[in-house]
């Protein structure tokens, strides 16, 4: 994963405060390997201000890949970028929104 630079952060943080309310809910979706599931899981929940309220599961037909739609409520708009980092920087991972 490329990191990215202080002016695109500093845009994505200006998006995410246009659109979202924070200390407030914001919604994660990850396409993963099964194998992923867990560390995609336990990565999110530690990333600081950040506590998952609620995952959904959707799995592919054939049981090859896992959707999951992972409720949070975090603190900041900042948190939301530290959980893409951490979490594309993960094995198994396929996608995330």
């Amino acid at each position: 994963m490329v990191a990215m630079s202080h002016d695109s952060r500093e845009s994505a943080l200006a998006l995410l405060r246009s659109q979202h309310d924070f200390p407030g809910h914001f919604e994660f979706r990850v396409v993963v390997r099964p194998d992923a599931r867990s560390a995609v899981l336990s990565a999110i929940a530690a990333v600081e201000g950040c506590a998952v309220d609620r995952v959904k599961e959707r799995w592919s037909r054939n049981r090859n890949y896992v959707s999951l739609a992972v409720r949070t409520e975090l603190d900041q708009a900042e948190h939301v970028l530290d959980v893409y980092e951490v979490v594309g920087r993960l094995q198994g991972v396929m996608t995330t929104l």
